[in-house]
Formats: C-alpha cells, sequence, structure tokens
C-alpha cells in the first residue's frame, strides 16, 4: 500500500480591500416571520408604516459582541469559490475542499453566523426599486459601504493550491464576482474588491496528520 504524504496546511491573514461600494441585504426577523407564515398558509397583512433608517440598519451585518460591521466569512468563501473554473485551470471542487475562511478578528451576528469584521466608513442608506412577486415593485433600503476594507484569516491545502494561485483566485473573485447585492456575479458592479499588497501577507505553515 502507497504512504500517503503528510498533508501541508498553510494559514495565511491577508487584507481585501474594496474597489466599489457594497450594499448589504440581510433578512430581518421580521421578513423572515412573515415568509415562514407564508410557507405555512398563513394570511399576513403587509401594511405597516415603512420605517426606511431601520429598515437600512437592519439589513446590515453587525457583530454582537463588537458592534462591528462585518462580511459573512462563508459568502467570501462562495465569492472565491465561484470564481474558479476549469478554464482557468483550478476547479470549484478543488477550492470548496481545499480552502477555509478562519478566526481572525472573528465576529457572530445574533443569529450565530461568522462575520469578518471591516474597517469601514459609516454606510449610506440606499432607496432601490426592487421586482417582487409577478411583476410588481417595491422599496428596499440597505446600507452601501463606499470605503470599505476586510482582514481574512484563510486555511488553505497548500498541495491543492499554491500561495500565488490562491491571491490570483481572491482577485479574480474581487473582479468578476463580488460581494453583497448588485454585484457582478448577479450582473452589477458593486462589492468589487482586491488583494490591498500594501499591508504585509502573513503565512504560516504546519503539518497535519
Amino acid at each position: 500500500m502507497a504512504l500517503i504524504k503528510k498533508q501541508e496546511v498553510k494559514e495565511l491573514v491577508l487584507w481585501i480591500e474594496g474597489v466599489s461600494g457594497m450594499v448589504q441585504h440581510k433578512w430581518s426577523e421580521k421578513a423572515k416571520g412573515m415568509m415562514r407564515d407564508k410557507h405555512a398558509g398563513i394570511k399576513t397583512k403587509n401594511r405597516d408604516k415603512r420605517d426606511p433608517e431601520n429598515e437600512c440598519k437592519q439589513a446590515a451585518y453587525i457583530g454582537k459582541e463588537s458592534g462591528k460591521f462585518g462580511v459573512p466569512a462563508d459568502a467570501i468563501k462562495a465569492c472565491i469559490i465561484n470564481a474558479a473554473h476549469k478554464d482557468i485551470g483550478i476547479e470549484k471542487t478543488m477550492v470548496r475542499k481545499s480552502l477555509f475562511i478562519v478566526g481572525e478578528d472573528f465576529d457572530v451576528t445574533e443569529e450565530g453566523r461568522e462575520l469578518c469584521i471591516m474597517d469601514t466608513d459609516d454606510p449610506i442608506m440606499r432607496e432601490d426599486t426592487v421586482r417582487v412577486g409577478q411583476g410588481g415593485t417595491d422599496l428596499r433600503y440597505r446600507p452601501e459601504f463606499r470605503n470599505w476594507r476586510v482582514k481574512v484569516g484563510i486555511e488553505v491545502d497548500g498541495d491543492s493550491i499554491p500561495e500565488e494561485t490562491l491571491l490570483n483566485l481572491i482577485d479574480r473573485a474581487g473582479f468578476g464576482c463580488g460581494l453583497g447585492e448588485m454585484r457582478p456575479e448577479k450582473g452589477g458592479g458593486n462589492g468589487r474588491f482586491r488583494v490591498d499588497y500594501s499591508v504585509p501577507i502573513k503565512t504560516r505553515k504546519r503539518k497535519v496528520a
């Protein structure tokens, strides 16, 4: 039986910086409750007076402990995975099982979703017209972060994804996929980012049995 080589895991800590505004839209507890009622066949009325400022605040991801704005760690991973493609030499399935976002300035939302905390100015409130249901329209009030960056800790299988490949993939993710609402992946231009090479990238290797 062939001896399998020990896995080499590399840990990187880097910053990504926004090159376009990021718009967030976290579902509020009220909105999720209305959806649950709808799926359960419970008739609901939606005639409450709108509070744009509160709706905007509720749409942001905020750390439970720090009270700071953040980006969901799973959204960052999904963004990197979606940038991968066999035509550029790395498949999505390989990235999915070889890369994890790990605790580096982590916090969690009230619901327990892990966040990478942002270094950002306060957001502005956007008012956007969106399509709902069968041809209907509605207004959405969401936060847009104009100047933002995020420190990201990444644990990666160094045998599967070399460091240079990973950094290039992250830049591709920021260019063509993006984070948040109306991002390039969904036909928009928001939420684009790049690796901030002005900040030294920290790396550490460790052997895994």
